[in-house]
This record gives C-alpha cells, sequence and structure tokens, in this order.
C-alpha cells in the first residue's frame, strides 16, 4: 500500500523509474546514426512502460518516474499514463554533457519549467541522468525549489541537507538495487531476483529503506516480459512484511524531512591536487 502522509513507516520502499525512449541512444549512435541502437529505449515507450504500470497496480503502488523533460513531451501518451496511474513525475537530467565541459545549472531551471508546463505541477525531485553532479549542483536545486535529490549513494538512509534557508533532502540509491548494474553484465534474471531479496531484506533487517531503481529500456532495463514479472513478485514479497510501505519519492522526502529536524550541510569535497 502506498502512503502520501507525513508518518514514515517502519521501512519505507521507493520505486524510482528512469524513463529513456531515444535521447541516450542519440548520445551512443554514434556518427554513423546506428538506428538500430534506437530499439532499446524505444522497446519502454511501445511496451516495457505499460507492463511496469500493470505491475505497480497489481501491487497497488505508487512510483516515481524520472524523466528527460524534453524528451517526455514527444510522448504525451506516456506521461499521460503516468499521471493516470496517481505517479510522482520527477526530472531526471545532466548537470554537463561531457566531463571537462563548463556546469551547466540553468539547465536544472529550464527542466522545472519544462515538466511544470507539461504536467501543470512544479516537480519535486531530481536524479542525475548519468549519477555525476558537480559541487554546485544540490545546492542549485534547493535554491530552484525541488524538495529532493536521488542521485547519491553515500547513506543507507534519507537525510536532509541546507544553507541559507534553502532545504534538499536526499534519498541515496543502491547498486544492489538497480537493474542495470546487472543487465549491463548479463547476469541472468535469476540471479537479479535474488540479489534484490537479499539486499532488501538485509535492509530491513538492519532498519533501513528500500529505493528500487528499475530503467524502461528493452537492454539493460526491467519492462521485459519476465523481469517486469520478478518486479512485480519482489514488490508482492516486499509488501507483505509487517512494517513495509511504498512512498512516492517526493511524499517520502517531505515525510523524513517532517520527522528529522537535524539539518547538515551541503557535502563539500577538496580540489584535486595535480
Amino acid at each position: 500500500m502506498s502512503k502520501t502522509d507525513n508518518q514514515l513507516a517502519a521501512c519505507p520502499v521507493v520505486v524510482g523509474i528512469n524513463v529513456d525512449v531515444a535521447a541516450i541512444d542519440v548520445q551512443e549512435a554514434g556518427s554513423a546514426g546506428l538506428f538500430g541502437r534506437y530499439s532499446y529505449g524505444r522497446y519502454g515507450a511501445r511496451v516495457g512502460i505499460w507492463r511496469l504500470l500493470d505491475a505497480l497496480a497489481e501491487n497497488e503502488a505508487k512510483a516515481t518516474f524520472f524523466v528527460m523533460p524534453s524528451e517526455i513531451g514527444k510522448h504525451p501518451h506516456v506521461l499521460q499514463a503516468m499521471l493516470d496511474g496517481g505517479h510522482e513525475v520527477a526530472v531526471r537530467g545532466y548537470v554537463r554533457a561531457r566531463a571537462g565541459e563548463p556546469e551547466t545549472l540553468d539547465q536544472l531551471g529550464r527542466d522545472r519549467e519544462t515538466l511544470q508546463r507539461l504536467t501543470g505541477n512544479a516537480p519535486r525531485g531530481w536524479r542525475a541522468a548519468n549519477g555525476l553532479v558537480t559541487q554546485a549542483t544540490l545546492p542549485a536545486l534547493a535554491a530552484l525549489g525541488y524538495a529532493y535529490d536521488s542521485s547519491a549513494q553515500d547513506d543507507d538512509a534519507p537525510y536532509v541537507m541546507g544553507s541559507g534557508g534553502a532545504v534538499l533532502v536526499e534519498l541515496p540509491v543502491f547498486d544492489y538495487l538497480t537493474d542495470a548494474k546487472f543487465y549491463t553484465h548479463r547476469h541472468t534474471d535469476v540471479r537479479v531476483a535474488r540479489a534484490w531479496a537479499e539486499e532488501a531484506d538485509a535492509q530491513y533487517c538492519a532498519g533501513g529503506y528500500v529505493n528500487l531503481t528499475l530503467h524502461t529500456r528493452g537492454d539493460v532495463g526491467s519492462s521485459r516480459l519476465p523481469r517486469v514479472r520478478m518486479v512485480a513478485d519482489f514488490l508482492r514479497d516486499l509488501a507483505q512484511r509487517p512494517g513495509v510501505a511504498f512512498y512516492r519519492a517526493g511524499d517520502l522526502a517531505q515525510a523524513w524531512r517532517a520527522a528529522h529536524s537535524v539539518v547538515e550541510p551541503f557535502p563539500t569535497m577538496p580540489k584535486p591536487q595535480i
């Protein structure tokens, strides 16, 4: 059962789904424009996303879909299906296109405005498409009005950070609860299911939380027929545990902030000595 109030469950669960139709393939298709490359992302939009939506509905679980605003605007039927299902739609974006290029923090604001125009509501959260942020990213997100980020892997539970009145909740992710980390290396569905179950059980027993990260792609994602069945089974088994509740990422960030008064400074990192 999904929760939308500020009362924290003993074991909060977030299902964060990274949506990619063509944006990543555009970068990886090469100068030859290899058309077949686009089939991986297209698979999700054609059939995969709909299967994931069915799996979520089957388990009465609300998820957060992280989308690239410029791309999802080209697929309004996909966006509408997410909204009709009661799911949260958040921003998935880049701080910079390539390492070494100037920071593009202004894109954070443009993405937020674009998604607000498409959905009618300002998105509450952001996730780095490539997992990379700079020291200036998190304060910029907070200043722009984002409520949370879900890109880091620096804790086992959410935490609150801020400066000068601008506050941001971090909802950390975990490699062992991410599909692409396994499927990129051609692990079998059975091995992935076992790893997820072990990690979720460990988090549950240790008093942590579960942040399951899925992708809609057909190659390294969870939307293919046998894999989405595995997702549904995982969610069903998890929901049967006492104290477990599903949250949209924005709802968990709100509940976590309400329950935790300690606000730590935004993280800093010394400049590398070269």
